[in-house]
């Protein structure tokens, strides 16, 4: 019988050290401290629209574009980040990356823009319950050329499995005269151009966080 006991127990531990990560439940929550989320690169997306027009009286032209580098995510006290390296841009046009870069966000001296903000404890409660998607409001900073502005961003979190999914409810937009960067978009609607280049551009994303023990907030790009 005492071996019998012995031997379910042993299957049972065995189970339980496959699938409690599954459920969230890592190495860091055995020794009792909750993880970092750290944002999954490969599974995420963060893309911006801009609209522009060649002649007036012409419907603008809407086009999406997308930045290949950005990390972040969120510890254990409902702290977030989110850091984009700006040289990552990818218009689908090699030129018009380099006019970015070089006319608009001048790289070489603002590499990266920030965005910091925290949950509020009631929502980062049922957050942590793991259970259901949660919808969020977080007011945070949005920081560009250094600039800092207050942004408001709708958010939803979804749990799966031991992932978390976090999405944009509504696109934050971003006003380039909010930032001191409008010489920049009327000097590049010129050299384009066109008659009409938007100064705001609305920005979306879904991130993938996964539990880590990384530093946060993450080191600069």
């Amino acid at each position: 019988m005492h071996q019998n006991f012995t031997q379910h127990l042993s299957q049972a531990l065995l189970v339980a050290t496959i699938y409690l990560p599954i459920f969230g439940f890592g190495s860091a929550m055995a020794q009792g401290a909750s993880p970092n989320w750290q944002v999954h690169l490969p599974a995420s997306s963060l893309t911006f629209n801009t609209t522009k027009s060649g002649a007036v009286g012409i419907g603008g032209v809407t086009e999406t574009m997308r930045f290949k580098s950005f990390k972040g995510g969120m510890d254990a006290q409902g702290n977030i980040q989110l850091d984009i390296n700006l040289a990552s841009i990818d218009s689908g046009v090699m030129i018009r990356d380099e006019r970015l870069q070089t006319i608009l966000w001048n790289v070489a001296t603002h590499p990266v823009v920030s965005f910091k903000a925290k949950i509020k404890p009631e929502d980062l409660q049922k957050i942590n319950a793991g259970k259901e998607s949660v919808g969020i409001t977080v007011d945070g900073q949005l920081s560009m050329a250094s600039q800092s502005k207050a942004i408001k961003a709708e958010l939803q979190v979804t749990p799966v499995h031991n992932k978390r999914m976090v999405s944009t409810r509504e696109a934050i937009i971003i006003n380039a005269n909010d930032f001191g960067l409008n010489s920049g978009v009327e000097t590049l609607r010129v050299i384009m151009g066109l008659s009409y280049l938007s100064t705001s551009a609305p920005v979306t994303f879904q991130l993938e966080l996964t539990p880590s023990q990384a530093e946060f907030p993450p080191s600069a790009l």
